[in-house]
């Protein structure tokens, strides 16, 4: 169990502290703001996924060499994403296990 601490506080629940720790506040936070980027790309018309993502200059290189480059990028990205939030569970967990 996590120390007090932990939580962030909210003063519309009985003990006055989140239902959700830190690191899990801060990793649904991060997914909630990765969905609506995505759902704002969908939902305009006629902007590309690079066209949102990445600058004009970008998409300058060429048809398969952008949407080649495009998808290098979407995947570092997505990676980068599950290392923060594996390493941010790891910690949680690890600080579990201490108490």
């Amino acid at each position: 169990m996590l120390p007090l601490s932990s939580y962030y506080k909210n003063k519309t629940t009985e003990d006055g502290k989140s239902i959700y720790c830190k690191g899990c506040t801060k990793l649904n936070a991060k997914k909630y703001y990765q969905k609506k980027i995505l759902k704002q790309i969908g939902e305009t018309n006629g902007v590309t996924v690079s066209d949102a993502l990445f600058p004009s200059n970008f998409t300058s290189l060429g048809g398969k060499r952008a949407e080649l480059t495009l998808k290098i990028a979407m995947i570092q990205r997505l990676m980068l994403t599950i290392n923060s939030e594996l390493n941010e569970l790891l910690k949680n967990y690890s600080q579990e296990e201490v108490n």
